[in-house]
Protein backbone atom coordinates (compact mmCIF):
# COMPACT_ATOMS: atom_id res chain seq x y z
CA UNK A 1 0.00 0.00 0.00
CA UNK A 2 1.77 3.36 -0.86
CA UNK A 3 2.18 6.10 1.10
CA UNK A 4 1.43 8.83 -0.69
CA UNK A 5 -1.91 8.19 -2.58
CA UNK A 6 -2.62 10.16 -6.01
CA UNK A 7 -4.76 13.20 -4.64
CA UNK A 8 -7.23 15.45 -7.06
CA UNK A 9 -6.73 19.44 -6.37
CA UNK A 10 -10.56 19.50 -6.90
CA UNK A 11 -12.53 18.82 -3.42
CA UNK A 12 -16.14 17.93 -4.74
CA UNK A 13 -19.41 17.30 -2.67
CA UNK A 14 -19.65 13.79 -0.88
CA UNK A 15 -19.44 10.83 -2.97
CA UNK A 16 -21.82 8.55 -0.98
CA UNK A 17 -25.67 8.67 -2.66
CA UNK A 18 -26.96 4.99 -2.23
CA UNK A 19 -29.51 5.56 0.55
CA UNK A 20 -28.80 9.06 1.10
CA UNK A 21 -30.52 12.10 -0.04
CA UNK A 22 -27.69 13.88 -1.72
CA UNK A 23 -27.57 17.78 -1.27
CA UNK A 24 -23.80 18.44 -1.76
CA UNK A 25 -23.08 18.87 -5.51
CA UNK A 26 -25.82 20.63 -6.90
CA UNK A 27 -27.01 18.08 -9.21
CA UNK A 28 -30.49 17.59 -10.08
CA UNK A 29 -32.35 15.30 -8.25
CA UNK A 30 -35.20 14.24 -10.43
CA UNK A 31 -32.68 12.13 -12.68
CA UNK A 32 -32.39 12.14 -16.15
CA UNK A 33 -35.40 12.29 -18.20
CA UNK A 34 -37.43 9.40 -19.39
CA UNK A 35 -36.46 10.18 -23.06
CA UNK A 36 -32.80 10.02 -21.69
CA UNK A 37 -33.10 6.66 -19.87
CA UNK A 38 -34.84 5.28 -23.17
CA UNK A 39 -31.73 6.30 -25.50
CA UNK A 40 -29.08 5.34 -23.30
CA UNK A 41 -30.36 1.74 -22.71
CA UNK A 42 -31.41 1.58 -26.87
CA UNK A 43 -27.49 2.49 -27.20
CA UNK A 44 -25.34 1.15 -24.44
CA UNK A 45 -25.03 -2.38 -26.77
CA UNK A 46 -22.70 0.26 -29.38
CA UNK A 47 -20.46 1.47 -26.63
CA UNK A 48 -17.58 -0.47 -28.47
CA UNK A 49 -17.88 1.65 -31.13
CA UNK A 50 -15.73 5.19 -30.96
CA UNK A 51 -18.22 8.15 -30.69
CA UNK A 52 -18.45 11.12 -33.55
CA UNK A 53 -14.88 12.22 -33.77
CA UNK A 54 -16.35 16.45 -32.92
CA UNK A 55 -19.81 14.76 -31.71
CA UNK A 56 -21.72 16.45 -34.63
CA UNK A 57 -24.99 15.72 -34.35
CA UNK A 58 -25.14 16.82 -30.21
CA UNK A 59 -24.00 20.32 -31.92
CA UNK A 60 -26.28 20.11 -34.03
CA UNK A 61 -28.91 19.65 -31.39
CA UNK A 62 -27.41 22.67 -29.39
CA UNK A 63 -27.45 24.34 -33.08
CA UNK A 64 -31.22 23.69 -33.32
CA UNK A 65 -32.16 24.39 -29.66
CA UNK A 66 -30.26 27.65 -29.74
CA UNK A 67 -30.47 29.01 -33.10
CA UNK A 68 -26.56 29.18 -32.83
CA UNK A 69 -23.70 28.32 -35.72
CA UNK A 70 -22.81 24.72 -35.03
CA UNK A 71 -19.16 25.70 -36.36
CA UNK A 72 -18.89 27.61 -33.34
CA UNK A 73 -19.68 24.90 -30.93
CA UNK A 74 -16.65 22.88 -28.88
CA UNK A 75 -17.30 19.89 -26.70
CA UNK A 76 -16.25 19.08 -23.26
CA UNK A 77 -16.20 15.95 -20.73
CA UNK A 78 -17.90 18.60 -19.12
CA UNK A 79 -17.47 22.56 -19.12
CA UNK A 80 -14.56 22.07 -17.20
CA UNK A 81 -12.82 20.19 -19.92
CA UNK A 82 -14.03 23.21 -22.06
CA UNK A 83 -12.12 25.32 -19.55
CA UNK A 84 -8.86 23.46 -19.47
CA UNK A 85 -9.08 23.67 -23.14
CA UNK A 86 -9.24 27.61 -22.90
CA UNK A 87 -6.20 27.85 -20.51
CA UNK A 88 -4.49 25.67 -22.91
CA UNK A 89 -5.17 27.69 -26.23
CA UNK A 90 -4.72 31.16 -24.41
CA UNK A 91 -2.61 31.23 -21.74
CA UNK A 92 1.04 30.80 -21.90
CA UNK A 93 3.50 30.40 -17.92
CA UNK A 94 3.12 33.81 -16.14
CA UNK A 95 0.04 35.45 -18.15
CA UNK A 96 -2.16 37.29 -16.05
CA UNK A 97 -5.81 35.75 -15.12
CA UNK A 98 -8.46 37.20 -13.15
CA UNK A 99 -11.55 35.50 -11.25
CA UNK A 100 -13.04 36.56 -7.81
CA UNK A 101 -12.38 34.88 -4.61
CA UNK A 102 -15.26 32.50 -3.85
CA UNK A 103 -15.92 30.96 -7.36
CA UNK A 104 -15.75 27.45 -9.29
CA UNK A 105 -12.21 26.10 -7.64
CA UNK A 106 -11.23 24.79 -11.38
CA UNK A 107 -10.58 28.61 -12.07
CA UNK A 108 -8.00 28.66 -9.54
CA UNK A 109 -6.45 25.07 -10.30
CA UNK A 110 -5.92 25.56 -13.83
CA UNK A 111 -4.41 29.03 -13.19
CA UNK A 112 -1.50 27.12 -11.02
CA UNK A 113 -1.44 24.65 -13.81
CA UNK A 114 -0.52 26.56 -16.17
CA UNK A 115 1.80 28.54 -14.34
CA UNK A 116 -0.42 31.78 -14.67
CA UNK A 117 -0.50 34.27 -12.40
CA UNK A 118 -3.93 35.29 -10.72
CA UNK A 119 -5.57 38.35 -10.07
CA UNK A 120 -8.21 37.40 -7.79
CA UNK A 121 -10.83 40.00 -6.93
CA UNK A 122 -12.69 39.93 -3.03
CA UNK A 123 -16.46 39.23 -3.15
CA UNK A 124 -17.22 38.69 0.39
CA UNK A 125 -20.03 40.62 0.17
CA UNK A 126 -21.20 37.89 -2.75
CA UNK A 127 -23.03 40.35 -4.64
CA UNK A 128 -20.64 42.77 -5.95
CA UNK A 129 -20.41 45.69 -8.48
CA UNK A 130 -18.84 44.66 -12.06
CA UNK A 131 -17.67 48.12 -12.19
CA UNK A 132 -15.04 47.40 -9.24
CA UNK A 133 -14.69 43.89 -11.01
CA UNK A 134 -13.61 45.12 -14.34
CA UNK A 135 -10.90 47.57 -12.65
CA UNK A 136 -8.74 44.62 -11.69
CA UNK A 137 -8.11 44.21 -15.21
CA UNK A 138 -5.39 45.60 -17.35
CA UNK A 139 -3.85 45.80 -20.83
CA UNK A 140 -1.84 42.73 -19.16
CA UNK A 141 -4.94 40.56 -18.61
CA UNK A 142 -5.30 37.48 -20.92
CA UNK A 143 -8.41 36.21 -19.53
CA UNK A 144 -11.05 36.98 -17.17
CA UNK A 145 -13.59 34.44 -15.36
CA UNK A 146 -16.92 35.27 -14.24
CA UNK A 147 -19.94 32.61 -13.34
CA UNK A 148 -23.72 34.07 -13.76
CA UNK A 149 -24.92 32.90 -11.74
CA UNK A 150 -21.83 32.22 -9.36
CA UNK A 151 -21.68 28.82 -7.57
CA UNK A 152 -21.39 29.25 -4.37
CA UNK A 153 -22.45 33.24 -3.52
CA UNK A 154 -25.22 33.08 -5.75
CA UNK A 155 -24.06 36.75 -7.38
CA UNK A 156 -26.34 37.75 -10.54
CA UNK A 157 -25.72 39.83 -13.07
CA UNK A 158 -28.51 40.92 -15.79
CA UNK A 159 -27.83 41.60 -19.88
CA UNK A 160 -27.12 45.35 -19.03
CA UNK A 161 -24.69 45.04 -16.56
CA UNK A 162 -23.03 42.17 -18.60
CA UNK A 163 -22.45 44.53 -22.20
CA UNK A 164 -21.40 47.41 -19.62
CA UNK A 165 -18.73 45.45 -18.20
CA UNK A 166 -17.42 43.58 -21.42
CA UNK A 167 -17.03 47.29 -23.05
CA UNK A 168 -14.41 47.97 -19.88
CA UNK A 169 -13.00 45.30 -20.97
CA UNK A 170 -9.86 45.54 -23.13
CA UNK A 171 -10.87 44.16 -26.51
CA UNK A 172 -7.47 41.77 -26.50
CA UNK A 173 -8.83 40.24 -23.16
CA UNK A 174 -10.80 37.17 -22.98
CA UNK A 175 -13.89 37.19 -21.49
CA UNK A 176 -15.54 33.59 -20.30
CA UNK A 177 -19.00 34.03 -18.88
CA UNK A 178 -19.75 30.27 -17.04
CA UNK A 179 -23.28 29.93 -17.57
CA UNK A 180 -23.62 26.14 -16.10
CA UNK A 181 -26.77 27.34 -13.94
CA UNK A 182 -28.50 29.66 -16.36
CA UNK A 183 -31.33 27.46 -17.26
CA UNK A 184 -32.84 28.15 -13.66
CA UNK A 185 -33.11 32.03 -14.74
CA UNK A 186 -36.10 32.60 -16.34
CA UNK A 187 -36.34 37.06 -15.74
CA UNK A 188 -36.22 38.40 -19.18
CA UNK A 189 -33.57 41.07 -18.00
CA UNK A 190 -31.47 37.72 -17.62
CA UNK A 191 -29.50 36.97 -20.28
CA UNK A 192 -26.81 33.76 -20.70
CA UNK A 193 -24.47 35.60 -23.05
CA UNK A 194 -25.09 32.78 -26.24
CA UNK A 195 -26.77 36.34 -28.04
CA UNK A 196 -23.49 38.74 -27.00
CA UNK A 197 -21.09 36.44 -29.04
CA UNK A 198 -21.81 38.21 -32.26
CA UNK A 199 -21.23 41.75 -31.16
CA UNK A 200 -18.14 41.02 -28.78
CA UNK A 201 -15.84 38.38 -30.08
CA UNK A 202 -13.90 37.93 -26.97
CA UNK A 203 -16.88 36.66 -25.26
CA UNK A 204 -16.46 32.64 -24.87
CA UNK A 205 -19.38 31.01 -23.31
CA UNK A 206 -19.16 27.64 -21.28
CA UNK A 207 -22.61 25.64 -20.43
CA UNK A 208 -23.02 22.38 -18.25
CA UNK A 209 -25.20 19.07 -18.89
CA UNK A 210 -24.32 18.47 -14.99
CA UNK A 211 -26.77 20.81 -13.66
CA UNK A 212 -30.67 21.11 -15.07
CA UNK A 213 -29.96 18.70 -17.43
CA UNK A 214 -28.82 15.71 -15.01
CA UNK A 215 -26.13 14.25 -16.67
CA UNK A 216 -23.15 14.75 -14.17
CA UNK A 217 -22.35 11.31 -14.50
CA UNK A 218 -22.09 11.20 -17.88
CA UNK A 219 -19.51 14.70 -18.26
CA UNK A 220 -20.56 16.40 -21.03
CA UNK A 221 -20.55 20.06 -21.41
CA UNK A 222 -20.02 22.82 -24.04
CA UNK A 223 -18.30 26.16 -25.32
CA UNK A 224 -19.34 28.72 -27.88
CA UNK A 225 -17.59 31.49 -28.84
CA UNK A 226 -16.49 33.58 -32.20
CA UNK A 227 -14.83 31.50 -35.02
CA UNK A 228 -11.43 32.24 -34.64
CA UNK A 229 -11.84 31.67 -30.97
CA UNK A 230 -12.75 28.10 -31.42
CA UNK A 231 -10.46 27.26 -34.51
CA UNK A 232 -8.04 27.74 -31.92
CA UNK A 233 -9.56 26.25 -29.24
CA UNK A 234 -9.56 22.58 -31.66
CA UNK A 235 -5.92 22.78 -31.82
CA UNK A 236 -5.83 21.53 -27.75
CA UNK A 237 -8.96 19.53 -27.93
CA UNK A 238 -8.38 15.80 -27.85
CA UNK A 239 -10.13 13.18 -30.81
CA UNK A 240 -12.83 10.94 -29.37
CA UNK A 241 -12.59 13.69 -25.65
CA UNK A 242 -16.77 13.05 -25.32
CA UNK A 243 -18.58 9.79 -25.02
CA UNK A 244 -21.01 8.28 -27.57
CA UNK A 245 -23.32 7.60 -24.96
CA UNK A 246 -22.81 11.47 -23.09
CA UNK A 247 -23.42 12.90 -26.44
CA UNK A 248 -26.70 10.84 -27.19
CA UNK A 249 -28.11 11.69 -23.53
CA UNK A 250 -27.30 15.15 -24.11
CA UNK A 251 -29.03 15.37 -27.46
CA UNK A 252 -32.27 13.65 -26.44
CA UNK A 253 -32.24 16.06 -22.98
CA UNK A 254 -31.88 18.93 -25.02
CA UNK A 255 -35.45 17.23 -27.45
CA UNK A 256 -37.20 16.94 -24.13
CA UNK A 257 -38.14 21.03 -23.51
CA UNK A 258 -40.97 19.97 -21.38
CA UNK A 259 -38.82 17.72 -18.92
CA UNK A 260 -36.79 21.20 -18.86
CA UNK A 261 -39.42 23.46 -17.60
CA UNK A 262 -40.76 20.93 -14.86
CA UNK A 263 -37.63 20.42 -13.57
CA UNK A 264 -37.49 24.46 -13.11
CA UNK A 265 -40.75 24.75 -11.41
CA UNK A 266 -39.68 21.98 -9.16
CA UNK A 267 -37.02 23.66 -8.26
CA UNK A 268 -38.44 27.21 -7.61
CA UNK A 269 -41.22 25.78 -5.88
CA UNK A 270 -39.32 23.11 -3.49
CA UNK A 271 -37.01 25.71 -2.47
CA UNK A 272 -39.83 28.10 -1.78
CA UNK A 273 -41.39 25.57 0.62
CA UNK A 274 -37.56 25.11 1.88
CA UNK A 275 -37.17 28.91 2.41
CA UNK A 276 -40.62 29.02 4.39
CA UNK A 277 -40.33 25.38 6.51
CA UNK A 278 -37.10 26.06 7.52
CA UNK A 279 -37.09 27.02 11.09
CA UNK A 280 -33.75 27.23 12.99
CA UNK A 281 -32.25 30.00 15.02
CA UNK A 282 -29.14 28.42 14.02
CA UNK A 283 -29.71 28.56 10.61
CA UNK A 284 -29.70 32.34 8.23
CA UNK A 285 -31.09 31.23 4.69
CA UNK A 286 -29.54 32.84 1.87
CA UNK A 287 -31.12 32.56 -0.96
CA UNK A 288 -29.79 31.92 -4.65
CA UNK A 289 -31.55 32.26 -8.42
CA UNK A 290 -30.20 28.59 -9.09
CA UNK A 291 -31.00 25.02 -7.51
CA UNK A 292 -29.24 25.93 -4.09
CA UNK A 293 -29.25 27.90 -1.08
CA UNK A 294 -27.01 29.06 1.35
CA UNK A 295 -27.08 28.15 4.91
CA UNK A 296 -24.96 30.37 7.29
CA UNK A 297 -24.14 30.04 10.90
CA UNK A 298 -22.04 31.99 13.68
CA UNK A 299 -19.21 30.12 14.09
CA UNK A 300 -17.17 27.39 11.76
CA UNK A 301 -17.94 24.90 14.29
CA UNK A 302 -21.14 24.53 14.45
CA UNK A 303 -21.18 24.50 10.37
CA UNK A 304 -18.83 21.70 11.01
CA UNK A 305 -21.44 19.86 13.39
CA UNK A 306 -24.47 20.35 11.23
CA UNK A 307 -22.75 19.02 8.50
CA UNK A 308 -21.77 15.78 10.64
CA UNK A 309 -25.79 15.53 12.38
CA UNK A 310 -26.89 15.62 8.72
CA UNK A 311 -24.65 12.99 7.38
CA UNK A 312 -25.77 10.83 10.39
CA UNK A 313 -29.36 11.64 9.52
CA UNK A 314 -28.08 10.21 5.81
CA UNK A 315 -28.08 13.37 3.99
CA UNK A 316 -25.39 15.06 2.48
CA UNK A 317 -24.38 18.83 1.70
CA UNK A 318 -21.50 20.89 1.17
CA UNK A 319 -19.70 22.70 3.79
CA UNK A 320 -17.68 25.47 2.07
CA UNK A 321 -14.83 25.77 4.15
CA UNK A 322 -12.91 24.30 1.37
CA UNK A 323 -14.11 27.77 -0.42
CA UNK A 324 -12.74 29.56 2.22
CA UNK A 325 -16.19 30.12 3.69
CA UNK A 326 -16.13 27.74 7.21
CA UNK A 327 -19.23 29.77 8.39
CA UNK A 328 -21.55 28.58 5.32
CA UNK A 329 -22.95 25.24 4.24
CA UNK A 330 -24.36 24.61 0.58
CA UNK A 331 -27.72 22.87 0.02
CA UNK A 332 -29.03 22.06 -3.19
CA UNK A 333 -32.76 21.70 -3.76
CA UNK A 334 -33.71 18.50 -4.07
CA UNK A 335 -37.01 16.37 -4.53
CA UNK A 336 -40.02 17.99 -2.34
CA UNK A 337 -39.79 14.40 -0.46
CA UNK A 338 -36.07 15.02 0.08
CA UNK A 339 -36.37 18.49 1.06
CA UNK A 340 -39.30 17.21 3.98
CA UNK A 341 -37.51 15.36 5.23
CA UNK A 342 -33.79 17.40 5.18
CA UNK A 343 -35.94 20.36 6.52
CA UNK A 344 -37.68 18.26 9.69
CA UNK A 345 -33.59 16.91 10.40
CA UNK A 346 -32.31 20.55 9.91
CA UNK A 347 -35.07 21.69 12.41
CA UNK A 348 -34.26 19.23 15.21
CA UNK A 349 -30.43 20.66 14.74
CA UNK A 350 -29.15 22.18 17.95
CA UNK A 351 -25.41 22.28 19.64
Amino acid sequence: MTKNKPKNNYQGGAEDFKGFIRLSSNENNDGPSSRVKTALKNNVNFSNIYPELDGETLRNQISKTYSLNSEQLILGAGSDEVLQMIYATFTKPGDEVIFTKYAFAMYAIYAKNFKCKPRIFNDSKFQFSLNEFAKLASSKTKIIFLANPNNPTGSIFYKDEIINFIKKINKKTLIVLDSAYCEYLQEKNYDDGLSLVKKFPNLIITRSFSKIYALGGLRIGWGYSSMQNILKLYQYKKPFNVSRLSCIAATEALKDQRWISRSIKNNQNNKKYTANNLNNSLIKTIDTTANFILLKFSHEKIANKFVKFLYTNKITVRHLASYGLPKYVRMTIGSLTEMKKTIKVCNRFNV
